[in-house]
């Protein structure tokens, strides 16, 4: 099906008429101003909005759209969601588990990839529940301190999550870790302070060999700590998963479940530590089963169809586990878990497993959603498989570039005939899931949407832009053993300070949302005293410079021009220019058609944005991949930009010190 043009006039296609009421609020008292976009970014809004295609989007049931806006004096306003947030129909997670085994107790509930290529290892409601009862008495019979949680170092598996499940039913909390602080730090030093600030009472990882190293760093600073893994290898004194399996249940698995509550703490959830060692967010019982709820409310078609997932975000991230796992067990879906991953080497797995298993829902970052893109183009039949039943798409985490909005509108138009919906949501690990989400067919691509029932938005004028706070039952009731950041964290009224910064779209339309506005600690301004918005910039530049290009870093902290450090897609470029197959990854910096090829770039972007905040006026190709151990890069794979601002001083003075392109520098016109 050809794309055809439309202007905003007919934004739900032919098929799908707008509500008659579908964007009520109400408004108390008139802001004495109104933040929102500037008019470059609106004008190139509305270029992207004309380039729609005009197919219908798929007929999904949607909540209302009903929200109060309050401007106080001072120019801050307060969001809220007219809808209350529905009763908590549950204690604790463990109880959807129960009941799915009751009532379903045949339906698939994890299924991994098998040793044997193509096929997959499965798990049913009824066999997952026997696992986690037999796991849950064997945590009981280790006597572990209530206080101290469950380390887990290894990736995503099913017998992760059966561990995950097994000791939030009976109160003991668990703490997922990025495997990345493992297996891809030399000297585990996360591990290691990790260790020395929460003692964990039991470590476990799937396969003792490969996690050797940061087991027995564990170990040094926590002697006491019991060990578990599925495979022991070297590790002798660790116990042995199948041992735990096959533990009989007591009733003391039932007395300790039934002690559960919505204020025990379920899980601790690191956060990505850009600014220091990384803080460990409560996440109890309350916030899940809230944020869930309000996700079901406003998305009421999730009721109609188990969903069926694909998922390779982490449980150590908050999008992982309280998103893709949370949402199908709610439900009594299936979640197969993706050996593949949004990087070069991995993403053609899960291309393949998305056209085998045809997912009715995808929770995705924008890193993922920008690689699925480029790989449909790749092999554009892969198209018709992978959207034939996926009935709507949400991303977080960062802002996604309206070109990859546009592409999958299109590509999903001309697989299926209808557009598939595309949710951005703004959240953080604070705010367990999503705090602001869109349920309704996105008039304006690219928007957070409005806060979900429940959630009260609090949005405090600086500069261009509004800081946003949340508060509500979704929030974590604050960081565990850790005081002084709890202290720093929440504001006078109790609403958690999120560093987000965001826009309206429309001031005297609140019901089109909002827009993201970057990072409060990475914005930054020129000497000209001009605001740049560090995510909207690196948002526009990036897709300019695929697939050349993994990840850019933007300068001009106290300088006249804006500038870039651009870390190099080495797989993609030896793949586009085979003559480099054996150059290192220094002699990629200096090719002159790579070169010529990231300047025609950059030129591209700053024809769409020239104005002095968004205009990248140098950029340096850099000859090494970002260091996790330089906290150059988090655990979940985004740039922390001081980190490598800090990493890389020298880059970027050698940046500014360039008159003209030479070797590995651009200097653009």
């Amino acid at each position: 099906m050809k794309a055809c043009r439309h202007t905003t006039s007919n934004q739900y296609g032919p098929a799908f008429p707008a509500p008659k009421k579908a964007a009520k609020y109400s408004l108390t008292f008139k802001p004495k101003r109104a933040i929102q976009m500037s008019s470059e970014e609106l004008d190139t809004l509305i270029a992207i909005q004309n380039q729609r295609p005009d197919a219908p989007f798929r007929k999904l049931e949607f909540a209302p759209v009903s929200i109060a806006l309050t401007a106080r004096e001072d120019g801050t306003q307060l969001l809220i969601n007219r809808q209350p947030l529905g009763p908590l129909p549950v204690q604790q997670i463990g109880e959807y588990l129960r009941l799915h085994a009751r009532n379903r107790p045949e339906q698939v509930f994890l299924a991994e990839p098998a040793a044997d290529e193509g096929n997959w290892h499965t798990l049913s409601y009824a066999q997952a529940l026997a696992k986690v009862n037999a796991l849950s008495q064997w945590l009981l019979n280790q006597s572990l301190p209530a206080e101290q949680p469950i380390f887990i170092l290894s990736e995503n598996s099913i017998n992760q999550a059966l561990l995950q499940f097994a000791a939030m039913q009976v109160g003991i909390p668990v703490m997922p870790l990025s495997a990345a602080y493992s297996l891809m730090s030399k000297t585990c030093g996360k591990i290691a302070d990790l260790t020395q600030r929460f003692v964990p009472a039991l470590i476990y990882a799937e396969e003792g060999e490969r996690f050797q190293t940061a087991i027995q760093v564990a170990q040094k600073h926590a002697p006491h700590a019991k060990v578990l893994c599925h495979r022991p290898g070297p590790i002798t004194q660790a116990a042995q998963l199948n041992d735990a399996f096959a533990t009989t249940p007591t009733i003391k698995v039932d007395e300790a479940f039934n002690k559960v509550n919505h204020d025990t703490i379920a899980r601790l959830l690191l956060t990505s530590g850009s600014t220091g060692s990384p803080k460990a967010v409560i996440m109890t019982q309350r916030n899940i089963i809230a944020s869930g709820v309000l996700w079901d409310q406003v998305w009421p078609f999730l009721k109609t169809q188990p969903p069926i997932m694909l998922d390779w975000l982490p449980w150590n991230h908050t999008a992982g586990a309280h998103g893709a796992l949370a949402m199908v067990l709610r439900h009594g879906g299936t979640l197969y878990l993706d050996d593949g991953r949004p990087v070069p080497k991995l993403i053609d797995r899960t291309i393949r497993h998305l056209r085998e298993i045809k997912p009715n829902v995808m929770v995705n970052v924008p890193r993922g959603l920008d690689m699925l893109v480029a790989a449909i183009e790749e092999n554009p039949e892969a198209a018709k498989d992978i959207f034939t039943n996926l009935q709507i798409i949400v991303y977080g985490g960062a802002a996604l570039s309206t070109q990859t909005l546009l592409k999958l509108e299109q590509l999903s138009a001309q697989a299926t005939g209808k557009r598939i919906p595309i949710s951005a949501s703004l959240g953080s690990t604070e705010t367990t899931m999503p705090a602001t989400l869109i349920w309704w067919p996105p008039q304006i691509l690219g928007t957070l949407g409005l806060p979900a029932p429940g959630v009260e938005a609090k949005l405090i004028p600086n500069e261009d832009r509004y800081e946003i706070r949340f508060r509500g039952p979704n929030i974590t009731p604050g960081y565990f053993n850790d005081l002084q950041a709890n202290e720093k964290s929440f504001d006078e009224e109790g609403f958690l300070k999120t560093g987000d910064a965001v826009q309206w779209v429309n001031p005297n339309d609140p019901t089109q949302g909002l827009v993201y506005a970057g990072r409060m600690s990475e914005n930054f301004k020129l000497t000209s005293g001009t605001w740049v918005s560090v995510a909207t910039v690196r948002g526009h530049l990036l897709p300019q410079l695929h697939p050349f290009v993994s990840d850019a870093v933007l300068t001009g902290h106290n300088a006249e021009q804006l500038g870039a450090l651009l870390f190099l897609n080495a797989h993609q470029i030896r793949k586009r220019f085979p003559e480099l197959k054996d150059a290192t990854d220094p002699a990629l910096t200096t090719y002159p058609p790579l070169l010529e090829q990231l300047a025609q770039g950059i030129e591209r972007h700053n024809q769409n944005y020239p104005g002095s905040s968004t205009r990248i006026c140098r950029a340096l190709l850099l000859d090494s991949p970002p260091s996790i151990d330089d906290n150059e890069i988090t655990d979940k794979g985004y740039i922390n930009q001081s980190g490598v601002l800090k990493k890389r001083s020298l880059s970027v003075k050698r940046l500014y010190e360039c008159k003209a392109s030479a070797g590995d520098c651009l200097v653009c016109n």
